[in-house]
């Protein structure tokens, strides 16, 4: 992790603001630059391939594995725009028990504490023999509209369920091809300066 901001241009910034005559700067890293990388690499999706981040990897570990060196960590970190390692990032079975605990009290109370209610547009189709399944496709409802949708056509989607998703849904990442790290780490350097 400490690779991550040693990649990031530092600027004089006044925090205070008081004293527009004499400002009293302090040097800053600047955040901001992080779009303008997002901006010039994110079109070219040739860079990218899909990564699933399987269940406790690490992004150093992640890192090592793929590029042959924990220095990239950040480049994983921003590619995805992960700005909280901690939060942003796939928690493993035991950190997620522990967070929904804190967060529910009880994985039981979470289990059936409703978080909202879903209408069924389409219905899941499974593989056939010439095709790949197709997802189902829901939108989120009322209670109104969720009685009225009728048995088949309609589902409850619970706390724990619902943070469940979320989590797994953290683990869709990109990651950049090897091949071009080191041209992309390049680059960078110009776009920070």
């Amino acid at each position: 992790m400490s690779e991550y901001f040693s990649n990031f241009p530092k600027i004089l910034y006044d925090i205070e603001g008081k004293n527009p005559i004499r400002p009293s700067y302090t040097t800053a890293i600047n955040l901001m630059i992080r779009q303008k990388f997002r901006d010039a690499i994110k079109d070219d999706i040739t860079l990218f391939y899909p990564y699933y981040i399987k269940e406790s990897e690490r992004a150093d570990n992640l890192s090592y594995d793929t590029y042959g060196s924990t220095r990239f960590v950040w480049m994983i970190l921003m590619v995805n725009n992960v700005l909280d390692p901690y939060w942003q990032w796939p928690l493993d079975a035991k950190n997620f028990s522990k967070y929904i605990t804190n967060k529910f009290g009880a994985a039981s109370t979470a289990q059936t504490a409703i978080h909202h209610y879903e209408k069924i547009l389409r219905p899941r189709v499974e593989v056939t023999g010439t095709s790949d399944p197709i997802e189902e496709v829901t939108v989120e409802v009322d209670y109104d509209t969720f009685v009225a949708a009728g048995e088949g056509n309609r589902k409850i989607i619970y706390e724990f369920d619902y943070e469940l998703k979320l989590n797994d849904d953290k683990r869709k990442i990109n990651l950049i091809q090897p091949v071009y790290v080191s041209s992309i780490l390049d680059e960078v350097r110009q776009i920070f300066r």
